[in-house]
């Protein structure tokens, strides 16, 4: 786990630098509708884990246990993955595109068209790089897997969306939200297909397919309880961005969007560190809990010395940081930024007991504290939102945020006897001495 551990620490930093540059062109080309690009980002995500029905988790988990000559195994995973290509995500795809464009009626025929094609590569390329990311993680490729990794799809994808973003910024403004879109869609295309020729080398060698409705069984039965778990968790740090789209203006879901947008910086280094640590949890779990605590316990510390790096800054400095990311307008955001980002200490500091429930076939539980919390999040943050704007939103999110992070650290402790918290004497031998 030391070069995995320490190649995550260099994809995370051009990840980290990537997805501010994707927001910082993005924010000066749309301004006033940067909120609604942010929405559009989140909305084709949340459709995009509905389409994968959980089998870039559940492959994550099976194939970090599949042994060496485990044909029938790979088979399987090959038609996990061909079930979600042909059939789910295509189908998701071409939904979110129809909704978006009866949504858009209000814009001219070019432009109407040009967002719904839009939404729809976003989803279907979006959900194939979460996939293809997790199955090339759990076959060990770890450096390819890690750069497809993290918000905005991990350096790779960022680089090219940043790219094209910028190349709309600097040569065709006028295109706006239209351009921000489509460039984002496009930036996945190149990592996809590199992505995906790695993984289907793995099982070439494997002769006949099943009917692809059985593969769309199999997925679909032995998934969906991650399904449930990722949708819930998305759901959980996007909900009340949509409550602004319908509650506040559109300068306040702008500066709630950007405020929002930036702390998810601080879930980069747990969550990626998460997919390094998760084939090893799915290995250790109940063959050797002493040696996989410490190895949580560490990387629970690791994770929160990275994003302390972060979070001091967003403390000490929120309005110039959101005006050095986006630009001088969205200064006025900081008491959001400030509330939002001391909201996900919580999560931080309990460490990676969301991977451990998931990777001990208790998905289902974690399902439901995330489903509960998104109800909460619903009623709280509406009427917080009517009662007292985007900062009454922010202090809701931020206290739903605490208490989800501290429900899922006892609910793991109580389940698996595995404390997940951080530790002030971390072993890092043992991520040498693990294999990753």
């Amino acid at each position: 786990m030391g070069a995995a551990s320490v190649w995550f620490a260099v994809s995370y930093g051009l990840a980290i630098l990537g997805y501010l540059a994707v927001n910082a062109f993005a924010g000066r080309l749309l301004d006033d509708t940067f909120g609604y690009f942010v929405i559009a980002i989140t909305v084709s995500t949340m459709v995009g884990q509905l389409g994968l029905v959980g089998a870039h988790r559940g492959g994550l988990r099976e194939a970090s246990q599949l042994e060496p000559g485990d044909d029938a195994g790979l088979r399987t995973l090959r038609g996990d993955v061909r079930a979600v290509s042909l059939v789910t995500l295509p189908l998701t795809s071409v939904i979110a595109a129809m909704v978006t464009y009866a949504l858009a009626d209000g814009q001219d025929a070019g432009t109407r068209w040009a967002v719904t094609l839009g939404m729809g590569v976003l989803v279907m390329l979006g959900g194939q790089q979460k996939l293809l990311a997790n199955y090339l993680r759990g076959f060990g490729h770890i450096r390819f897997a890690s750069l497809l990794e993290g918000r905005s799809g991990g350096p790779l994808v960022a680089g090219f969306q940043a790219s094209l973003i910028a190349g709309v910024y600097f040569f065709r403004p006028e295109l706006g939200l239209t351009g921000a879109l489509g460039a984002t869609a496009v930036g996945y295309a190149v990592p996809v297909l590199l992505a995906r020729r790695r993984v289907t080398q793995v099982w070439k060698h494997l002769g006949g397919r099943d009917h692809l409705f059985s593969d769309l069984r199999h997925t679909t039965t032995h998934n969906w309880r991650f399904a449930s778990n990722q949708v819930g968790a998305y759901l959980n740090s996007t909900v009340e961005l949509w409550l602004a789209g319908l509650v506040l203006s559109s300068a306040e879901v702008s500066s709630f969007g950007a405020a929002l947008r930036l702390t998810v910086i601080l879930g980069i280094t747990a969550t990626s560190l998460q997919v390094v640590f998760a084939p090893v949890v799915a290995r250790l779990l109940g063959r050797d809990d002493r040696r996989l605590e410490a190895l949580l316990r560490t990387g629970a510390t690791l994770a929160a010395a990275g994003t302390a790096l972060i979070l001091i800054p967003m403390i000490v400095m929120p309005g110039p940081l959101l005006q050095w990311v986006y630009g001088s307008g969205f200064g006025t955001a900081a008491p959001l930024l400030l509330l939002l980002a001391i909201g996900n200490v919580a999560n931080v500091l309990s460490g990676m007991c969301g991977t451990v429930l998931t990777m001990s076939r208790q998905e289902g539980l974690a399902a439901t504290i995330q489903w509960v919390a998104v109800a909460i999040r619903l009623v709280a943050g509406l009427l917080a939102a009517t009662a007292f704007g985007a900062v009454g939103l922010a202090v809701s999110a931020a206290v739903v945020t605490t208490a989800v992070g501290i429900t899922l650290w006892a609910v793991t402790y109580r389940r698996t006897g595995l404390w997940t918290h951080l530790t002030l004497r971390p072993r890092l031998r043992l991520l040498r001495e693990t294999a990753g």
